[in-house]
């Protein structure tokens, strides 16, 4: 009887625009579940019987054409199926909804799923964009970013994967929020790059102007101009220093800088870019960290500074480097 009496509250609710949208997902399933077909006929058969006691809002052909409509339909449940008696229901319920409150007076808050843009960046590729509220991204290689078509009137909300650069237009009722798999960052008009790589052991937030929120799961850092955060995906630890916008954004002008970055990190950036798959040899330890600057002319440069800095050699095999010591 409790469930019972669930079911039909749940039905009450989405009729009187009361709900959220575990409630319509549960409703949806139980409407497909036949153990459920007899509550919901009855609960069609109550709000049928109610809506003929109340004079309808409108008496004009269209509302009197949804009437005959739902009569047929609800002489047409008990011929069905047991399934197709549960979408039959679910006509009527919605055709009901149209009767008894109007269609131009209805309270319903219609649950409308946004519109999303995706772009994309492959292997040593670049590309510039315009957000919906004309703010500008610079996306860097193997970077996706997807965004509504329109942003709601409480923020401006994206999801980001990969490396970009921002230049978001102020406005101070609408912040901007940017989504990452481990940390979310917010703005109200700024200028700040954000790197977060699934297969990177480090993610960074950089700041060229204003002030940029990062929101961790334990914690919430606020940074401001030449500031750095650098998180670790893998222990969650943090360190906020100073780091000029420069450095931080010079793949923006095709340089390479690296202010204490993991090896493997590096090499990640480099397999991004040049579209090279490079492996570690087995059984050897890679445990550093590189600080500097590469004009990245090509990737042997790069690789032999590499070389230079650490002792770690590399040389080609079939269709990729090994590096080793």
């Amino acid at each position: 009887m409790k469930k019972e009496k669930a079911i039909k509250q749940k039905v009450r609710h989405y009729l009187d625009g009361i709900y959220c949208k575990s409630e319509v997902t549960e409703l949806l399933k139980n409407m497909q579940n036949p153990e459920m077909q007899n509550i919901i006929e009855e609960v069609a058969d109550e709000l049928w019987e109610e809506n003929m006691e109340q004079p309808p809002f409108h008496s004009d052909i269209e509302h009197e054409q949804y009437r005959r409509e739902a009569a047929t339909l609800l002489k047409k449940i008990n011929k069905r199926s047991s399934y197709k008696k549960m979408m039959w229901a679910a006509a009527c319920i919605t055709l009901i909804i149209m009767i008894g409150l109007g269609v131009n007076s209805y309270r319903f808050t219609q649950i409308e799923k946004p519109l999303y843009t995706e772009i994309s960046t492959s292997f040593g590729e670049k590309k510039e964009w315009t957000l919906p509220d004309g703010s500008k991204v610079n996306l860097n290689a193997c970077t996706t970013l997807r965004y509504p078509e329109r942003f709601t009137e409480k923020e401006r909300k994206i999801e980001l994967t990969g490396e970009a650069f921002f230049q978001v237009n102020r406005d101070e009722k609408k912040p901007f929020i940017i989504k990452t798999a481990g940390f979310d960052v917010k703005v109200l008009g700024t200028c700040f790059d954000v790197k977060s790589y699934e297969n990177n052991e480090t993610s960074l937030v950089s700041v060229k102007s204003g002030k940029v929120q990062v929101e961790l799961p334990e914690a919430m850092m606020k940074l401001v101009a030449n500031e750095q955060l650098q998180i670790n995906r893998q222990s969650n630890e943090y360190t906020k220093r100073k780091e000029s916008y420069q450095h931080a954004m010079a793949w923006l002008q095709n340089t390479l800088h690296y202010n204490k970055t993991p090896l493997y990190d590096v090499i990640k950036d480099l397999e991004r870019i040049y579209n090279c798959r490079i492996k570690f040899a087995p059984n050897q330890q890679f445990n550093y960290h590189l600080s500097g600057e590469h004009d990245n002319i090509n990737l042997q440069a790069v690789l032999k500074s590499i070389e230079h800095a650490t002792g770690v050699k590399y040389k080609k095999e079939k269709d990729y480097i090994l590096l080793y010591q």
